[in-house]
C-alpha cells in the first residue's frame, strides 16, 4: 500500500469572511455593525375568512342535520325506550337501567 501523494491541483478554501458560519465550528459572534431588529407583530389566530368559512361550515352541517333528523319515534329501540321509560318498565336486557329511571323521573 502506498500513500496517496495531495492532488497539485487543489486550491486552499479560504476562510468565511464576515459573520459567515463554518460547518463544524461554534458561531461567531455578532457584528457590531447589526442593527437591532423589531420583534415580529403576531397575526391574528383567526382572520375574517377564517371565521367566514366557519360560519359556512356550520350552516351546511346544520342544515344537512335538520334536512335528516328523524320527524317521529323511528324504528330499532326508540319507540320501546320511550314507553318504558314513560311506565319506568324493563324495555329489554341490558334495559338500561339508569336511563329508565332518569327518563321516568
Amino acid at each position: 500500500m502506498s500513500n496517496p501523494k495531495p492532488d497539485a491541483k487543489a486550491k486552499a478554501v479560504p476562510a468565511p469572511a464576515g459573520n459567515a458560519r463554518r460547518s463544524g465550528s461554534a458561531p461567531l459572534p455578532p457584528n457590531r455593525n447589526d442593527a437591532p431588529t423589531a420583534p415580529p407583530v403576531p397575526l391574528p389566530l383567526f382572520r375574517r375568512h377564517d371565521w367566514i368559512a366557519a360560519l359556512i361550515t356550520t350552516l351546511l352541517t346544520l342544515g344537512g342535520y335538520l334536512w335528516t333528523i328523524a320527524p317521529d319515534v323511528t324504528l330499532e329501540d326508540s319507540g320501546e325506550l320511550a314507553v318504558a321509560s314513560y311506565y319506568a318498565g324493563v324495555p329489554h336486557p341490558p334495559g338500561y337501567p339508569v336511563w329508565t329511571l332518569y327518563t321516568w323521573l
